[in-house]
């Protein structure tokens, strides 16, 4: 019984808290939805000069995947070699610098999925 408690007090508090902007990198339609609402209604903690921001570089890379969707898809796939790398060498070798930019990546890649199931997805 306590840890149905613990459960679900943990899914309300993840219900209830504002969305940062991990959450709409990666959640392109509530991040439109958020933009349209904006004026009335003010999103924490990102201001609608932030959303919109972060609107222009979603909507650079959903213009690359409309405008050539295999360069974009090579794309993925180089990332994701890259990445393959990268966690291949820091299993060998600790380096903060190059597990940064594994994380940075891993983060890109990240907002490009995110960006081909909004766009083609048969829901969208």
């Amino acid at each position: 019984m306590k840890y149905l408690f613990v459960a679900c007090a943990t899914l309300l508090i993840i219900g209830c808290s504002s969305h940062n902007e991990h959450y709409y990198q990666i959640h392109p339609q509530a991040l439109q939805d958020a933009i349209k609402s904006c004026p009335a209604k003010q999103p924490t903690p990102l201001s609608c000069e932030q959303l919109t921001s972060l609107a222009v570089a979603m909507n650079e890379i959903a213009y690359q995947l409309q405008t050539n969707p295999q360069a974009f898809g090579r794309k993925i796939l180089a990332l994701q070699q890259a990445m393959a790398s990268q966690e291949a060498a820091l299993k060998t070798k600790a380096d903060p610098e190059l597990k940064a930019t594994l994380e940075k990546n891993k983060l890109l890649l990240e907002q490009y999925l995110a960006v081909v199931r909004w766009l083609e997805s048969p829901e969208s």
